[in-house]
């Protein structure tokens, strides 16, 4: 059985996923295996967001975004790097555009359409997020983001950004509009929630792996 070195969050799992570290900088590039378990129950593509989840010495938690840049499904290997947006284990800081790392399922649409595409969210904050989709939209475009969030399915408003290419996949800058301070701070509160449940999550997860790296 391997030991679990480390943990990846991704959007088509609904738990953790236990790694073992095979090689590189664990706050740059480096490698993992899929443990045992896990064969087969997560599909991660080139570009994917993950979030990383390790415990030091003293079991403090540390998390942090990265994204999928290689993948031998075949051996259950990839080759991840490390974003570094920002380690979501500290404590939240009130900064207007604090953003924190996800892996999160989503759907975008033109605001004035019905016709919804995929997307996957990578970063977040109460005023804006980026996600990939293979929907193509233009700058300045209206769209409405559904977010799904743990059982909830939360809707934004907001308006595109920036948009580059991706590893094949559009990548979107979106601006969240908000009808008024309520609704700002409604989305504030939400995602401390998550961020919260989040750390809560994977330190229960490497814990019970009885894992230090």
């Amino acid at each position: 059985m391997h030991k679990t070195h480390l943990v990846l969050r991704h959007y088509n799992k609904f738990k953790p996923i236990n790694c073992t570290y095979i090689s590189g900088d664990t706050s740059k590039i480096f490698t993992v295996k899929l443990n045992e378990n896990e064969n087969g129950v997560a599909e991660m593509l080139k570009g994917d967001p993950v979030l990383i989840g390790m415990l030091d010495e003293s079991e403090i938690l540390l998390v942090n975004g990265g994204s999928v840049v290689g993948a031998n499904p075949k051996e259950d290997k990839y080759i991840i790097c490390s974003n570094n947006v920002v380690n979501i284990a500290r404590e939240l800081e009130k900064r207007q555009y604090e953003r924190y790392p996800t892996s999160l399922l989503g759907e975008i649409k033109l605001a004035d359409s019905s016709r919804r595409e995929p997307a996957c969210i990578k970063d977040f904050s109460y005023s804006g997020m980026c996600i990939y989709s293979t929907g193509d939209f233009e700058v300045n475009d209206a769209v409405e983001i559904s977010v799904f969030l743990a059982n909830n399915v939360s809707k934004y408003d907001g308006t595109v950004m920036r948009k580059s290419k991706n590893f094949g996949r559009n990548e979107y800058g979106i601006q969240i509009v908000h009808r008024d301070k309520n609704a700002m701070y409604s989305t504030e509160a939400q995602l401390a929630g998550w961020v919260q449940s989040e750390k809560e999550l994977i330190y229960r997860h490497l814990l019970n792996a009885n894992y230090k790296f």
